[in-house]
């Protein structure tokens, strides 16, 4: 990504970051649930996940589009493909704008019709705020 860019997104958006988590053995798949509260505006929000196993981020493919646009009101899933097994280390982060009215949480899935585990999630006040500059 650009600086340009970067810096656009630093000032205009939250990029909030789950830190680098230790996969569980029994995590197959990565579920982001975005939430839109205002009850007029729509929001973007855009998710990416990485694999940083090689000690390096490398972005894992997703079942749902990256960047969905969420209605007032609702909210949207972003879910991973089954993570590869040598995956032993990810992240994921969340761009979204800077207000109060988008919350998101991360769960670790040990199967894709959502089978949250325990202990194997982030909730929006565990998330990092980041700047990507």
């Amino acid at each position: 990504m650009e600086n340009g860019r970067r810096d656009f997104l630093s000032h205009n958006h939250n990029i909030l970051s789950t830190g680098v988590l230790r996969r569980h053995s029994s995590t197959k798949f990565i579920t982001v649930e975005a939430m839109n509260v205002d009850p007029d505006d729509f929001r973007s929000v855009t998710v990416q996940m990485f694999d940083w196993s090689s000690g390096s981020p490398i972005l894992l493919p997703t079942v749902d589009p990256t960047t969905q646009t969420i209605p007032p009101n609702q909210y949207r899933t972003f879910r991973s493909f089954e993570i590869p097994p040598a995956t032993f280390s990810y992240e994921v982060r969340i761009i979204h704008p800077k207000d109060k009215d988008v919350v998101t949480n991360v769960f670790g899935l040990s199967d894709i019709s959502f089978d949250p585990q325990e202990g194997n999630n982030v909730l929006q006040h565990d998330l990092a705020k980041v700047k990507l500059s």
